[in-house]
């Protein structure tokens, strides 16, 4: 399948809000999120149709996956993990020694989907989620935690390099 990965223009970033809604459901905090946090904002094409988005915050060290939306009828396709090993090359692209995201401690399928990309639990921000003006219940708990997993680049590049030699 061709996909087309590239950063969105500014002029765009309104077509991408309704996607980026679905990592962040809280359109305020995605909005100052946006303004305050992220550097890059990208969107994922397949044969022209939008059907995904990420923003990524590169200043800091580590650098941080914010969000990462896959359309909801695209989910189960392959499309995210394909996202997350473009964001992982470009992150290596520009030096940086590893990379984090975070998730909600709530979110079963996150938390598996980020370990089958090769990240690993790193620590859990208590509170994290203190700004919903309503509680935002998920698998039947509240959504206040989250956990975030981190992606050493060298040590992923060694284990690579030792399993196509493996080959």
């Amino acid at each position: 399948m061709q996909l087309d990965i590239r950063e969105a223009r500014r002029d765009e970033l309104e077509t991408l809000f309704p996607l980026l809604l679905l990592a962040e459901p809280s359109a305020s905090a995605l909005r100052w999120g946006l303004k305050n946090l992220s550097d890059a904002v990208y969107r994922m094409d397949a044969r022209g149709e939008l059907v995904g988005a990420a923003t990524m915050r590169w200043r800091r060290d580590p650098c941080e996956m914010l969000e990462l939306a896959i359309l909801r009828e695209r989910q189960g396709e392959g499309l995210g993990k394909r996202f997350v090993a473009w964001l992982v090359a470009e992150a290596r692209r520009r030096g940086q020694p590893e990379i984090i995201v975070g998730t909600s401690t709530t979110s079963a399928a996150n938390i598996i989907f980020y370990q089958k990309c090769g990240f690993r639990a790193d620590h859990v921000r208590h509170d994290y989620f203190w700004y919903y003006d309503e509680p935002v219940r998920e698998n039947g708990l509240v959504v206040r935690d989250m956990l975030v997993f981190r992606l050493d680049l060298a040590a992923a590049t060694q284990r690579e390099e030792m399993m196509n030699d493996e080959r």
